[in-house]
C-alpha cells in the first residue's frame, strides 16, 4: 500500500483544492519494485501549493485523497530501488540516478504514468 506525505509551509487540510493520483512508474520498461515520488509545485511556472511525497510499492504509486496534490506544473523527482533489503536500506540498491524532470499534473483526479528514461544510468 502507497503512503504519502504532505511537505510544505502550507499542510494540508480538506479545504485545499487537490487531485488524487495513481499510476504506474517503470523503468526500461520494467516496474520501479520500490522507490519514492516528490512532488513540488514549480513556481517557476506560476504553481503554488503544498509539495507531497509517494510512494513506489511494485511499481505502483498513489496519493491519498485526504492529502493529495494541486494540480498543474510540477517538478518531480523519483528515486528508484531495486527492492532488495541492502544493509540498512530496506528499499535495496538504487536503479538509476535520481529522476528530476518538469510535468504538467493533470487539475483533476486520474490516472498518471512515469517512465524513466533509459539514459538515467545506475549511480556508481
Amino acid at each position: 500500500m502507497s503512503l504519502l506525505l504532505c511537505i510544505g509551509v502550507g499542510g494540508c487540510n480538506s479545504g485545499d483544492s487537490t487531485v488524487h493520483l495513481t499510476g504506474h512508474v517503470t523503468h526500461d520498461g520494467k516496474p520501479v519494485p520500490r522507490g519514492t515520488i516528490t512532488f513540488s509545485p514549480d513556481t517557476q511556472q506560476g504553481n503554488s501549493g503544498h509539495g507531497s511525497k509517494a510512494i513506489i510499492y511494485d511499481g505502483t504509486y498513489t496519493t491519498q485523497e485526504s492529502f493529495g496534490l494541486v494540480g498543474g506544473p510540477h517538478m518531480v523527482r523519483i528515486e528508484g530501488f531495486n527492492g532488495v533489503a541492502h544493509g540498512d536500506n530496506l528499499d535495496g540498491k538504487l536503479l538509476f540516478k535520481p529522476h528530476e524532470e518538469s510535468y504538467d499534473l493533470p487539475m483533476e483526479s486520474g490516472e498518471y504514468d512515469f517512465e524513466i528514461p533509459p539514459s538515467d544510468k545506475k549511480p556508481r
